[in-house]
């Protein structure tokens, strides 16, 4: 009798651990990316500390609005056909985005959120935009073509050389295909089977979330933000204003 309470509690208490850990687990919502993107534990920090939290509408980021006080973030901004919408700006933390990735997993945004200084540079781009193929390619290849664009310095070499030696992230977001239709996983495949790179996440804006927000007029448009998702140039035409707002950075940190 006694040996057979013994036997109950000990399997009590093994169905408990193996509780506590599968909810630790959970808690953490991710162990491991098959990408080995980094991952953040503290994620729910910078949605609480955040200023654009709030997607949906009224009020949130990407929504119609008439003035700055409609708006989460207090910012009421009009597009190039004069719609008004509450957009972003420098110095907003930048808005909470899952999408799927090349290997078919679903990857949040804020685990490039990192203490290690690494800042992060998010492309828009499309399947049909010629000069984001020449940036691809010129990550994933080296191939120098988007060299001869006339936007590009001498100096972006050094973006690359961050990206291979893992200071910075780089991320590319796809919103249409060479079709321009809205994107998809095997868009996501499709961009890294033709110019791969491991380490450059390629996430697919199905919805055209980000699209709705950013409001690109130029592609690709990067934009660039601090270690912590905050927005520190924001960019909806081209890669010039934060390729040289980072370099700039970099040199007064004495990197």
């Amino acid at each position: 009798m006694f040996l057979d309470i013994l036997k109950s509690l000990k399997i009590n208490l093994i169905l408990l651990l193996s509780f506590i850990i599968s909810f630790l687990f959970s808690a953490n919502d991710k162990i491991e990316y098959y990408g080995n993107w980094p991952i953040n534990h503290n994620k729910q920090m910078i949605i609480d500390n955040s200023n654009t939290n709030k997607l949906d509408c009224p009020t949130g980021i990407g929504c119609s609005c008439l003035k700055n006080d409609e708006c989460i973030n207090n910012f009421c901004a009009k597009d190039l056909r004069g719609n008004r919408y509450c957009g972003l700006k420098e110095g907003d933390t930048f808005p909470p985005f899952e999408a799927i990735d090349q290997y078919n997993e679903i990857v949040d945004l804020y685990d490039f959120a990192n203490n290690e200084g690494k800042y992060i540079l998010i492309e828009m781009g499309t399947v049909w935009c010629s000069p984001c193929n020449s940036l691809a390619s010129w990550l994933a290849w080296g191939e120098e073509e988007i060299k001869n664009k006339p936007f590009w310095k001498d100096e972006y070499n050094e973006i690359k050389e961050l990206i291979n030696n893992k200071e910075i992230y780089f991320i590319t977001i796809l919103y249409e295909d060479e079709f321009r239709d809205n994107t998809s996983y095997d868009t996501a495949y499709e961009w890294h089977d033709t110019y791969p790179n491991d380490l450059v996440p390629i996430l697919v804006d199905e919805d055209k979330l980000l699209h709705s927000i950013i409001r690109p007029t130029g592609i690709p448009a990067i934009t660039l933000l601090n270690p912590e998702m905050e927005i520190i140039q924001l960019s909806t035409r081209g890669l010039n204003q934060s390729f040289d707002k980072l370099l700039s950075i970099l040199k007064n940190e004495g990197k």
